[in-house]
């Protein structure tokens, strides 16, 4: 089951990106601790929003430089009184080569899309971004390497990143497209500009831990 890895890779207080099923809305959260089989981590607004039950199936993912590993298990407890939580009983591990030179960050980003083709602005939604590339939801067609693509980036910043970019990958759901693409061209102020945005949530992260030592691990049995 990977028993040694789940302890040696999710400890306490890793910042780990987690996943309801049925759902492809990836949370950011925290390890709050590890014990044999399980992970418990909070029991943040997104699960209720959701109407997270005992039962469900839950992925915890965690990525670095060199690999991505899926943690997937079943719900088994959810904690409401502080500090709340969701234990999950880790039933898979799924470790994957991770080949990106660049880190990749989870997201939701609002973006107007304009083949230049078509000369038509279309809206997505960024969920995976990096300074190579992107990933994007949209339920208009784009096609894969034919189309040379306008992109407008609207960050949570209230920054705006301008790029072209093309369709390397393109995956069919029932209400939207999923599509992969890499960047053809970025200026370089823009590309400062998106790395400034990464360090950010690199930010986001730190304060989670910060939070999580100093007012909520202390409470925990």
């Amino acid at each position: 089951m990977g028993k040694n890895l789940l302890c040696t890779v999710l400890k306490e207080g890793t910042v780990v990106n987690t996943k309801l099923s049925p759902g492809n809305i990836w949370h950011q959260n925290i390890v709050y601790k590890v014990e044999d089989n399980s992970v418990s981590v909070g029991l943040i607004t997104g699960y209720l929003e959701s109407i997270i039950m005992p039962g469900q199936t839950m992925t915890i993912k965690l990525s670095n430089k060199d690999v991505e590993f899926l943690f997937t298990g079943t719900i088994t407890k959810i904690q409401p009184q502080f500090p709340s939580y969701v234990t999950i009983n880790i039933k898979t591990v799924k470790d994957m080569k991770n080949s990106r030179i660049f880190p990749r960050y989870d997201v939701y980003i609002a973006a107007n899309i304009e083949s230049e083709n078509l000369n038509a602005k279309h809206f997505a939604i960024i969920h995976d971004i990096s300074l190579m590339g992107m990933a994007f939801y949209s339920k208009d067609e784009f096609s894969i390497n034919d189309d040379q693509l306008n992109l407008t980036i609207y960050l949570p910043n209230k920054k705006i990143i301008t790029a072209k970019g093309s369709i390397i990958r393109k995956i069919s759901n029932n209400s939207y497209i999923d599509y992969g693409v890499k960047y053809t061209d970025m200026k370089e102020e823009i590309n400062n500009s998106l790395y400034s945005f990464f360090t950010e949530l690199e930010d986001e992260k730190s304060k989670l831990k910060e939070v999580f030592f100093k007012s909520i691990k202390k409470h925990l049995a």
